[in-house]
């Protein structure tokens, strides 16, 4: 009994820091004082990084989590990898959240092929997670970026959640060059 409110302890832990993280972030973009790193990093290994911390749900889940970076995508990048992580985490978690059977899949591919040639070159990378969930219909689609807001209210009581999580995301995408 002991070792499960250690467990329940734990958890709530983890949820309290995630959602303090998500306000911390959200406030530090809205006073525009969120600074980008700019270093080398390998974006296969960024990857392997990201989906390695999903091997627990996977395995709880049976869910598979499928990655394929395409042979176009340069190895070596110039950005920020960290802020990468944390989007791409977020996207990978939401996947699994409203995913009970099938798989999730985080592809990496070369947008555009005419940059990046030479070092020190600009490269656009596209990163998509599809999953086999439940989806979301055109009307709640207008809502995923809103602050503190989710699809509905049901979706809030069954899954929880800040809504804050794909804002964040797309601020820090749209802070590296990029979209959501």
């Amino acid at each position: 009994k002991a070792h499960q409110y250690v467990t329940v302890a734990y958890s709530s832990a983890r949820n309290l820091l995630g959602i303090l993280n998500d306000i911390l972030d959200f406030s530090k973009i809205e006073a525009d004082k969120l600074q980008l790193e700019e270093a080398p990093f390998n974006v296969r290994d960024v990857l392997e990084e990201v989906t390695e911390t999903f091997r627990s749900v996977v395995i709880q889940k049976h869910v598979e989590l499928i990655t394929h970076a395409l042979p176009t995508v340069p190895d070596r990048l110039r950005g920020d990898a960290l802020r990468l992580r944390q989007v791409l985490s977020n996207l990978i978690s939401n996947a699994f959240k409203f995913t009970e059977k099938g798989e999730v899949l985080v592809k990496v591919e070369t947008v555009s092929e005419s940059v990046g040639q030479a070092p020190g070159d600009d490269v656009l990378i596209r990163f998509s997670v599809t999953d086999t969930g439940i989806g979301i219909s055109p009307e709640q689609q207008g809502r995923l970026f809103q602050s503190f807001s989710q699809a509905d209210s049901s979706t809030t009581r069954k899954y929880g959640g800040t809504g804050l999580g794909l804002v964040i995301s797309r601020r820090l995408a749209r802070l590296m060059g990029g979209d959501l």
